[in-house]
């Protein structure tokens, strides 16, 4: 019926032979003409056989397969015959000059085809365990503090590096934290980045803060991602979280802070020696007391979308220290400790001993005028 459809010529012919189809077989009509369409089925092609070749070679080939760990054809294949002689001297193989021959012969595709079929165990590999590293990212969750957090003892860290353009060497840095509700921050010098040191010195500012501390971000450095901070957050109640990777926005307070109160006044330079720490130490704790008993700052309380124009609203200038009073995150003791310390303070002798200080080590004070600014 095929062949006569295919030979029939006109429409009225073929659909002469579709009628048909549908009352002798009662099929529809549709499938009538995709079978009286389709080309007819052939009969399978029935493959010559071939006597399989290489089979007196087939267990030097496992042999030297086993000895190297069992690689792809592609790596097995040019370094066959050679190995095959190397295990014969050596004792670990009996294979006659025949087979050492064939294994000369043999094409690449014949091996992978003989390695196919051989059984393949797994090799033995000890187990490894995961990159510690990776576990603390686990430990560790995402997160930053909210625009408008209302908490005192939410603090950011970050560490600025002082290698004056070339990170050989070692040379000194500044750990920089701040409380994102008040502006309180604190800075201290260390030697290295060393996790132990640089954790010694977060510890110590810490526990100098003036309000209990609940929560801490950092960046995913290693010398803030370790065991050491990890363990210290746990026994200290302190809900840790880091920034997601190349997003330095999420540590946005502590970057400003580095380039107002540390760029801006020690400058760019290499400080390498343990007398530059001692220098950046003394620096930096009159500068602490300047910024936070005596510098104003505004804090952004309102954001509003005009179209395409983000408004900001700030409020009225106030100092760290007169934030953390009106939040009554201070303990009385140390309260009527900066209580004192505000009332006592000279500012304008305190910035005249700071630009001193600031001169002696080449720095000129206008830096620091700018920072006020």
């Amino acid at each position: 019926m095929r062949e006569r459809y295919r030979r029939a010529v006109g429409r009225a012919a073929k659909g002469a032979l579709l009628d048909e189809l549908e009352r002798v077989l009662g099929w529809h009509r549709k499938h009538a003409i995709r079978a009286m369409a389709s080309a007819p089925a052939r009969a399978p092609r029935v493959r010559r056989g071939r006597p399989r070749q290489y089979l007196a070679c087939l267990s030097a080939i496992e042999r030297v397969w086993e000895a190297l760990d069992y690689c792809c054809a592609e790596r097995l294949h040019p370094q066959l015959q050679r190995l095959a002689r190397d295990l014969v001297r050596h004792g670990e193989l009996e294979a006659p000059a025949e087979v050492l021959e064939e294994l000369g012969r043999i094409s690449r595709a014949t091996v992978a085809r003989r390695i196919a079929a051989l059984e393949r165990p797994r090799p033995r590999r000890l187990p490894v365990a995961p990159h510690p590293q990776r576990l603390l990212k686990t430990a560790v969750p995402i997160g930053r503090f909210a625009w408008d957090e209302s908490r005192a003892g939410a603090l950011e860290v970050d560490l600025v590096e002082h290698n004056g353009g070339s990170s050989s060497g070692h040379y000194a840095a500044t750990l920089s934290v701040v409380d994102v509700v008040s502006g309180w921050s604190r800075r201290r010098a260390v030697l290295g980045k060393s996790q132990a040191v640089v954790h010694e010195a977060l510890q110590r500012l810490l526990s100098e803060w003036p309000s209990p501390v609940w929560g801490l971000h950092s960046d995913n450095g290693a010398e803030f991602l370790n065991n050491h901070l990890v363990r210290y957050c746990r026994q200290h109640a302190i809900e840790y979280h880091r920034s997601r990777a190349y997003r330095k926005n999420d540590n946005a307070h502590v970057e400003q802070k580095n380039r107002q109160l540390v760029r801006e006044v020690v400058g760019y330079g290499r400080y390498d020696q343990p007398a530059d720490v001692l220098w950046l130490n003394g620096v930096y704790e009159l500068l602490d007391a300047y910024a936070n008993v005596v510098l104003p700052s505004q804090k952004l309380i309102g954001k509003t979308r005009d179209g395409a124009k983000l408004r900001k609203r700030y409020d009225t200038a106030r100092t760290p220290l007169e934030r953390l009073q009106e939040l009554g995150a201070i303990s009385p003791q140390r309260q009527a400790e900066l209580a004192a310390l505000q009332r006592d303070l000279n500012p304008l002798a305190l910035k005249r001993e700071l630009d001193a200080r600031l001169e002696r080590r080449g720095n000129p004070p206008a830096a620091l005028a700018e920072a006020a600014d």
